[in-house]
């Protein structure tokens, strides 16, 4: 990008000021300050450089000028490295295309294979390129994902053993709160195991009742019976070594790429297919069959009328299956952090059925609930959203991606 060209853009964010009143101009806004910022990390990049050649610390000298610490400034110099790989991404950068998001997500990427097969993803560089310029950053994360598997080539086995091999967990005392904090890392098929167990654990001990002192917020709520769900299994107490439960969604409206169904086993991460097998067979399977939206085949009673206004496990476990995040879109809420939202509001008549649940996030359901946020979900599951200022925002039914 240009000096004028940058200047253009400063002169586009100062004309919006604090009593703007134009939604659109204030849009416009945010999208130019947002290649201000592109460009100004890609300045940053640029400097990392120039201080490499300059001075035997580099990283202090950018730390104390930038008033970050080492570890802020280290970022900023993996990206350079990133970039110099990828120089393609680079021109995006410098001029406002994509975020430092992407380099990053680019940058993991990367460093995720081996060296010989980085060159091959190098080789890519082309094509991902494209694809960054014309993609949201969710799309592109998912194209990194694809990249990786197809230049690895053995179906994600060399990816696991590089992942138990960076197994890690730190223990020790918080001195500032004194509490005493784990935070740790492991390879996903442990991971899933792990946190079936937990799940197991935190559903012995409060499927009917929460300790004293629980949150009430959804999140602070699960990492509150998570932290003791752990306490209880290393003290040998309760039985959190059940079978874990696996959702297995089938559409038949969308075709993998062998013209199948779609089959999604509602994994958060992805594992190699030999791995996958072994989990399949040591879980409790349920399978959940849809078109455009509309749940064809699940097991449970899915709809409650006026009975009661809690949804029920099978009710739950199906939009657990449809939704793995909050129901408004963009938002990456997990399923376990959400609340489940009667459309057709309960205190105005709406019954406990499958058609009239949606899965929403403590703050989208406070913007239903406070904000006048109004929703209508059609029988494929199309969820329009009526916002208080007339504009609407409207998703087609949820979809899911091959396993």
């Amino acid at each position: 990008m240009e000096v004028e060209g940058v200047l253009e853009l400063v002169r586009g964010v100062a004309a919006v000021d604090a009593g703007c009143t134009d939604r659109d101009a204030v849009a416009v806004a945010v999208g130019q300050a947002q290649r201000l910022i592109a460009w100004c990390e890609w300045r940053q990049v640029m400097y990392t450089r120039l201080l490499s050649s300059l001075c035997s610390f580099p990283e202090k000298v950018f730390a104390d000028a930038a008033r970050t610490g080492l570890r802020g400034a280290s970022r900023v110099f993996d990206r350079a490295t990133v970039l110099q790989a990828f120089p393609g991404f680079e021109v995006l950068l410098a001029n406002g295309r994509v975020t430092v998001d992407f380099v990053d997500v680019l940058g993991r990427s990367w460093r995720s294979l081996e060296p010989a097969l980085r060159v091959r993803l190098q080789a890519d560089a082309d094509r991902l390129v494209s694809a960054a310029a014309v993609s949201s950053f969710d799309v592109f994360t998912q194209v990194m994902r694809d990249a990786v598997r197809r230049v690895e080539g053995d179906g994600g086995l060399s990816r696991l053993e590089r992942q138990r091999g960076a197994t890690r967990l730190r223990a020790g005392f918080d001195p500032h709160s004194g509490m005493f904090k784990l935070s740790g890392q492991f390879d996903p098929v442990t991971g899933l195991a792990l946190a079936g167990r937990l799940d197991n654990m935190i559903a012995t001990l409060f499927s009917e009742s929460v300790p004293d002192g629980c949150p009430t917020d959804p999140s602070a709520k699960q990492d509150y019976l998570r932290a003791w769900a752990l306490i209880a299994l290393t003290e040998g107490r309760g039985n959190g070594s059940g079978r874990a439960e696996m959702i297995v969604v089938v559409d038949v409206r969308q075709a993998d790429t062998d013209g199948g169904p779609v089959v999604d086993v509602g994994l958060p991460v992805a594992v190699p297919l030999r791995v996958l097998a072994d989990l399949v067979g040591d879980a409790d399977v349920t399978t959940i069959v849809v078109r455009n939206g509309v749940v064809l085949h699940a097991p449970g009673q899915l709809d409650l009328g006026r009975t009661t206004r809690l949804a029920n496990a099978a009710q739950r476990r199906v939009l657990r299956g449809l939704y793995p995040s909050c129901a408004v879109p963009g938002c990456q809420v997990r399923f376990q952090y959400c609340k489940i939202h009667h459309v057709h509001w309960w205190r105005h008549g709406g019954v406990t059925d499958l058609h009239n649940l949606l899965p929403l996030c403590s703050r989208h359901h406070r913007n239903v609930h406070d904000n006048g946020w109004d929703l209508t979900l059609a029988i494929d599951r199309t969820l329009t959203i009526r916002f208080p200022d007339q504009t609407i925002m409207t998703t087609g039914p949820p979809s899911r991606s091959a396993a």
